[in-house]
């Protein structure tokens, strides 16, 4: 069993450690982006344990800022309105447990203001449980992108919600 509930500033400690330890599947941030995400973002949510562990996280922008990220810009200058998933990370010892489905299914019953949810995962190197996790989920792919000097390619992805 677990839980979902907003982030709060406390929370940014243990979230820096689950990101840390997901990298490659998502770049390192500093605390000090992360209370900017905190203050720009739509959704910013973690996944607790029955003992209130924290054990992952989602956080989604906005379109519309000024976002120094080559994905946002590929999105930005295709879709007029969209969320940006930046990144979700579930850590190591609580995945494939339905945490990062939940945090999801949440995202698209939380949105209201939005009709497109947008991301990207790894294809070069290919992050095959991403891959597979936004398939089923109905996600598709709107485009690549190389990226960090050519040594990653992402798969640009969309979901069109009601």
């Amino acid at each position: 069993m677990h839980n979902l509930r907003n982030v709060k500033i406390d929370d940014l400690k243990d979230i820096i450690e689950i990101n840390e330890e997901s990298i490659p599947a998502v770049n390192t941030v500093s605390h000090m982006q992360f209370k900017s995400f905190l203050r720009d973002c739509i959704y910013f949510k973690v996944v607790t344990n029955r003992s209130q562990k924290i054990c992952g996280f989602l956080l989604v922008l906005p379109s519309g800022l000024e976002y120094d990220s080559l994905n946002y810009k590929w999105f930005s200058s295709r879709y007029e309105k969209f969320a940006y998933i930046d990144r979700i990370a579930i850590s190591k010892n609580w995945r494939n447990k339905g945490m990062g489905k939940s945090l999801y299914t949440d995202l698209e019953n939380t949105l209201k203001d939005y009709k497109l949810i947008a991301c990207e995962f790894n294809v070069i190197p290919l992050n095959q449980v991403s891959k597979q996790f936004h398939e089923s989920l109905d996600y598709e792919n709107v485009g690549f992108q190389l990226t960090e000097n050519g040594t990653k390619k992402v798969s640009l992805m969309t979901k069109k919600i009601i």
